[in-house]
């Protein structure tokens, strides 16, 4: 479409551009004309402006109908969507309630109860508009409970957190993680249009890590390489924690997995200066060491390709052995703030 404005229109709308007056919404169809008529292409004046593609050519076609004083006037608003305001406040609220994986349904949705017709790129327009984008669900334990997980943040932590304040004690986070001998792609800025190849092999071998972060400190933490991770493994890891802070108590936070609750560790535990502290069942998301395993998986395992198993197993472990070079990193990811299944998020802080 050949976009030119009339001499005499065109002059008009880069005096009111230096307007200081101008409204923004004004200024935003007035430079919507003005970069159109210089050969800026819909892309760029969409990227400029902060506006959908179709609102740009309806811009346009307004001016094209109305002129220039009627498409300037402050009662003229160009068309803007099929649904009224109520209704796309209802279309928001029932796609927060569910999930659909195509636009196709929504239109169903959308004229089954409002009986309004739309195309499938019309939709995805109004979707985006609305502030909705097609991403991956993300996944949630279905048995977690939120009161549990609202109590261990608000009543058990603040009070170890306290110890720890007084010189007393000290936290860590503790569990295992198995990464496999496959290379694991991860996401990265490729050209549009072009693949950025790496290399794969299928190895199944596995690199078992029992390990423990500090909570006040993340990129300090222990870990143990092991055959299995058992019992044995984490009592080799709470050893290490008992050396590391002689004379204070450590609280060792876990989760619920059959080998950290077994009878002879737990007694063992109880003539040492070491308490475990096991969260709610289901809450993962409460672990923080967690967040230390993703960081390991992009930082040493993710796009990058390890011919042999040995060279794999070093990559991962001198992540772990240069934890503190990702000090800044680890310490951004690893705060104590936490997120409970029901999506609040609670900042852990002491009694004190």
């Amino acid at each position: 479409m050949d976009y030119q404005l009339s001499p005499q229109d065109y002059k008009k709308l880069r005096e009111l551009q230096n307007n200081v007056k101008l409204s923004r919404r004004r200024y935003r169809k007035v430079t919507v004309l003005v970069m159109l008529h210089q050969g800026h292409s819909i892309e760029v004046v969409e990227a400029a402006l902060g506006l959908d593609d179709n609102t740009i050519r309806r811009y346009w076609e307004g001016y094209k109908e109305q002129g220039i004083e009627t498409y300037l006037a402050d009662h003229y608003v160009p068309y803007s969507g099929k649904l009224s305001s109520e209704q796309e406040v209802t279309l928001a609220n029932h796609l927060d309630e569910n999930l659909y994986l195509d636009v196709k349904p929504i239109i169903a949705w959308v004229e089954d109860n409002f009986n309004i017709v739309y195309t499938i790129s019309g939709m995805r327009d109004l979707l985006h508009r609305l502030g909705f984008t097609y991403k991956q669900a993300k996944a949630v334990p279905s048995k977690a409970d939120e009161e549990a997980q609202h109590a261990f943040l608000e009543d058990q932590l603040p009070g170890l957190l306290d110890e720890v304040s007084a010189g007393a004690a000290e936290v860590y986070y503790g569990d295992g993680v198995h990464p496999t001998h496959n290379t694991k792609t991860g996401r990265g800025w490729i050209r549009k249009g072009q693949d950025f190849e790496i290399d794969c092999n299928s190895g199944r071998k596995r690199v078992n890590i029992n390990g423990a972060v500090r909570a006040t400190k993340p990129e300090h933490l222990v870990y143990d390489v092991t055959d299995s991770i058992n019992a044995q493994s984490t009592q080799r890891v709470c050893r290490q924690l008992l050396k590391k802070h002689p004379g204070k108590k450590i609280y060792y936070i876990c989760d619920n997995a059959r080998y950290n609750r077994c009878k002879w560790l737990q007694e063992w535990a109880r003539d040492q200066r070491i308490e475990f502290i096991f969260l709610p069942a289901y809450s993962p998301n409460l672990n923080l060491i967690e967040r230390l395993w993703r960081l390991l998986r992009k930082e040493a395992i993710n796009s990058i390709y390890y011919e042999a198993y040995a060279d794999f197993r070093q990559g991962i472990i001198g992540f772990l052995d240069n934890a503190k070079a990702y000090k800044e990193e680890i310490r951004a990811l690893l705060t104590l703030n936490f997120r409970t299944v029901g999506g609040t998020s609670v900042y852990a802080q002491t009694n004190s």
